[in-house]
């Protein structure tokens, strides 16, 4: 008597992608939910049908569409071993860096908008014909997952902070970019890596997070990427200044409202001022991370304002680099 098939499958229920597109060894494929049939083998259609049933919006309905992520090159696509779920989810969080990176905060009160959380997966094991799932769950040491669950008995909630959410570009030239420095080992990979986990901590817009604490992950994140020498305010602000040395056209004397340290400001008249916008930058996360802001230093920018120039920054750096 043959067995019945069975597999682990993965979806990103909280976002349907303009596109399928790859990342790594996978492929991230919107599915409108009656075409599941295109994507799985016949004898599980049915079972993944029910599956999809679990996922609701807000009014408690199923969702309509989502994103499934399949094994690029293998026959049963669909089916992704548990051994190869963090390579998966290492490929979603390059993903969703990458759409990120098209977000437009300042195109109308209509635009769409994205966070991070509409690009986590969840991944659960399934048998061809069975009423019953195993969800697993990530946790601190390993992971928890549980068998003996029928469709009936669980539903996945759209996350509050996914409400009013789209993903209507998927910036490739980019993906491109960070497959060919992965290819060539360039020294980026390890910065955006060692970053990346803090800086969608600070997109997602957890009901836990507040927006200066999601700012001062981002500084967190910015930080990493410039990997200074030395972990001090000068020493960041100067590693930011070697890397935009080309672009040193204004010095804070210079600029009419932006305050040196008083205790400072003979020195810092001839900085470049982006520099000390990364020296204000990292003072404010070391005061959220330690025991509070230092009346010495003067603060000319608010959580906001430093998370809009960072955004700048970071886009004006990858177009100069991308020649």
């Amino acid at each position: 008597m043959t067995e019945p098939s069975s597999g682990f499958i993965i979806f990103m229920p909280w976002v349907t992608l303009p596109s399928s597109v790859r990342v790594g060894r996978f492929h991230f494929c919107p599915l409108p939910v009656q075409d599941v049939k295109s994507v799985v083998d016949p004898e599980m259609v049915t079972t993944v049908e029910q599956v999809l049933k679990c996922y609701v919006r807000k009014n408690g309905k199923p969702i309509e569409s989502c994103t499934i992520v399949l094994r690029a090159r293998q026959q049963q696509a669909w089916n992704i071993p548990r051994e190869n779920w963090k390579y998966a989810n290492s490929a979603a969080k390059t993903l969703a860096l990458a759409c990120l990176a098209e977000q437009r905060f300042f195109e109308g009160h209509f635009s769409p908008h994205l966070n991070a959380t509409m690009f986590h997966l969840i991944g659960q094991g399934i048998t061809a014909g069975s009423d019953q799932i195993a969800p697993f769950y990530p946790r601190r040491g390993g992971g928890l997952q549980i068998g003996g669950l029928r469709f009936k008995d669980i539903v996945f909630q759209r996350p509050s902070q996914v409400e009013g959410t789209e993903c209507g570009t998927i910036n490739d030239r980019l993906l491109k970019a960070l497959k060919s420095a992965l290819r060539f080992k360039t020294p980026c990979v390890h910065a955006i890596d060692s970053s990346l986990d803090v800086f969608l901590l600070a997109h997602s817009e957890t009901p836990e997070l507040d927006l200066e604490s999601c700012v001062m992950l981002s500084a967190m994140a910015f930080e990493r990427l410039l990997e200074p020498t030395k972990s001090s305010a000068q020493a960041v602000a100067s590693a930011f200044a070697d890397y935009w040395a080309p672009f040193s056209r204004i010095t804070i004397a210079d600029a009419k409202r932006v305050k040196p340290d008083e205790k400072y400001s003979s020195d810092q008249q001839n900085w470049p001022l982006h520099r000390k916008w990364m020296k204000e930058l990292y003072e404010s996360r070391s005061a959220t991370a330690h025991r509070g802001t230092r009346s010495q230093f003067t603060q000319n920018w608010s959580a906001w304002q430093h998370l809009v120039i960072a955004a700048f920054c970071i886009s004006s750096d990858c177009k100069v680099n991308a020649g």
